[in-house]
């Protein structure tokens, strides 16, 4: 049976868990990483992993000598092997693994239940720190005096705790139903693991909370909102005290913008959990919406990837949906006046501009405000985003040709055509959606802010007379819309101003609720 007991994992090169060794099973799981392995070839990596680590000690110390007798040994004797022989041999691969634990840490370590992550680009796997971990324990009776031990005792919980972290960072961008009750039991053996190590504690307190942010996605997962509130509220709480001993902590200090988004992370997850909660919403139906957004495939454009690309951008994502759901409930959004089955998001935007207009002793200055919209779905379409006439109302474009002697007398006093659309804007208020179809917005209010830029810069090359402010993205609104079967249909306000983005999408490509 002791034989068992150390068994490890071929797939991450974890020790085995004692009571599925016990069974007479000729398969086993591994509690570490989640995969099952038949017996023989658990115990055919352990027999490999030891002769490698035999191999290993026979370079590290005398010939001759054997770590088995160790206590037999005079200690004098013990600790010239340990200084002369083994501790040049591994001091450089343990500031190794120091350094390169610091860049684990600074990654953030969880993921929303209804999303996938990247796995972190480790240096190491699993497989070599855990095995790493196992040649420490082996040479750490050599280790006589307390300065040696503890930095012998120290490497090995950062090896292995560096080994459950790129465990975890693997179950991110696996959707396996229970990978966050493996993730929570890594987070919670990796802070037992560092909580033996000195000036670790920011990070042990951050390890914590994160096995408390996991447990409470599987309780989303598995319908209970109740539960999960408790959990992911204990989270938070526990993350913001570790974010605060990081900032006295400068050797700590590395995790703070990972801190940072995972309690992001898990403020949208205990919103989910509340509106769940305070709703007639289904859970899991919720889940499923929130999915649907996150699998989303964006364009590859090298202007906008920094920000599509941006893990912050989800909390304002999500909070649009927590708007339409808490519309459905009792709530209101900012609704358009008009006819129509589906409510489509716009951004609402105020752009100031001024232009010369006149010739001579008639030249003048002419300031226009008007309003612009832009489709909030804009996000999804390639020819939006490097054609940003075709995601928004292109006032410069619909705008009505002046007489020249209109021009020469100065007597212009617009150069744009989104007279209409302004009317349309103002006419948003608060009211409930009733049972109309929503389309759920798939851009936030940067960039919407980046898309009109983008737009001004085109239209300053073809009116050279143009003189632009900052344009001002003031909210959201939702316009009351006709669909036939794909094809939307925007009110008649819109005329000659209809996004092209809007037709081009239709409906298939979009998340409504």
């Amino acid at each position: 049976m002791e034989e068992m007991v150390e068994l490890r994992c071929k797939y991450c090169g974890a020790p085995l868990d004692k009571k599925d060794l016990e069974s007479e099973s000729p398969y086993v799981t591994c509690q570490c990483c989640g995969t099952s392995q038949q017996r023989v070839d658990a115990k055919a990596y352990m027999d490999q992993m030891m002769g490698e680590i035999k191999s290993w000690i026979s370079k590290a110390v005398p010939g001759g000598f054997s770590i088995s007798q160790t206590e037999n040994v005079d200690p004098i004797a013990r600790h010239s092997i340990y200084v002369n022989n083994v501790k040049p041999m591994i001091d450089p691969e343990i500031r190794e693994f120091k350094l390169n634990m610091n860049s684990v840490i600074s990654n953030p370590l969880i993921v929303l239940p209804f999303s996938k992550g990247e796995p972190m680009k480790a240096k190491y796997t699993s497989n070599y720190a855990f095995e790493f971990n196992a040649k420490l324990k082996s040479i750490e009776p050599l280790a006589i005096d307390v300065d040696n031990k503890n930095s012998i005792v120290e490497a090995e919980n950062l090896a292995s705790t560096y080994a459950l972290m790129v465990n975890n960072s693997k179950l991110l961008s696996d959707t396996t139903p229970g990978r966050f009750v493996l993730m929570a039991n890594n987070f919670k053996e990796s802070a037992s693991n560092m909580s033996r190590c000195k000036g670790y504690e920011p990070f042990v307190q951050r390890l914590n909370a994160l096995a408390e942010i996991c447990t409470a996605s599987d309780y989303i997962l598995n319908g209970n909102a109740l539960d999960c509130t408790v959990y992911a509220e204990r989270g938070i709480k526990s993350l913001e005290e570790a974010k605060k001993n990081l900032l006295r902590s400068p050797t700590m200090a590395v995790m703070i913008r990972a801190v940072d988004l995972e309690v992001s992370q898990s403020k949208t997850l205990l919103h989910i959990a509340e509106m769940s909660n305070g709703s007639s919403s289904d859970p899991l139906k919720l889940l499923n919406t929130l999915n649907s957004i996150t699998s989303l495939r964006y364009p590859d454009n090298p202007t906008w990837n920094y920000l599509l690309d941006k893990k912050e951008r989800d909390v304002e994502m999500f909070k649009g949906i927590e708007d339409i759901i808490s519309a459905r409930d009792s709530g209101s959004l900012l609704i358009c006046a008009g006819d129509g089955d589906t409510l489509y998001p716009f951004w609402d935007v105020d752009l100031k501009y001024s232009f010369t207009t006149g010739a001579l002793f008639s030249k003048k200055s002419v300031e226009v405000t008007e309003d612009l919209l832009i489709p909030a779905t804009f996000t999804i379409s390639e020819t939006a985003l490097s054609n940003p006439k075709t995601g928004l109302t292109d006032i410069f474009g619909a705008a009505p040709e002046a007489s020249i002697m209109s021009k020469i007398k100065g007597q212009e006093n617009s150069i744009s055509g989104g007279a209409g659309i302004g009317v349309l804007s103002d006419s948003a208020a608060s009211n409930s959606p009733g049972s109309k179809r929503i389309i759920v917005p798939l851009s936030t209010k940067t960039e919407a802010t980046k898309l009109v830029e983008e737009y001004l810069k085109q239209c300053s090359t073809t009116h050279s007379k143009l003189k632009l402010s900052k344009p001002v993205v003031k909210r959201l609104i939702y316009i009351p819309c006709k669909t036939d079967g794909d094809r939307v249909v925007l009110p008649k306000a819109f005329d000659k101003l209809a996004p092209k983005v809007v037709s081009a999408l239709g409906t298939k490509s979009l998340v409504i609720i």
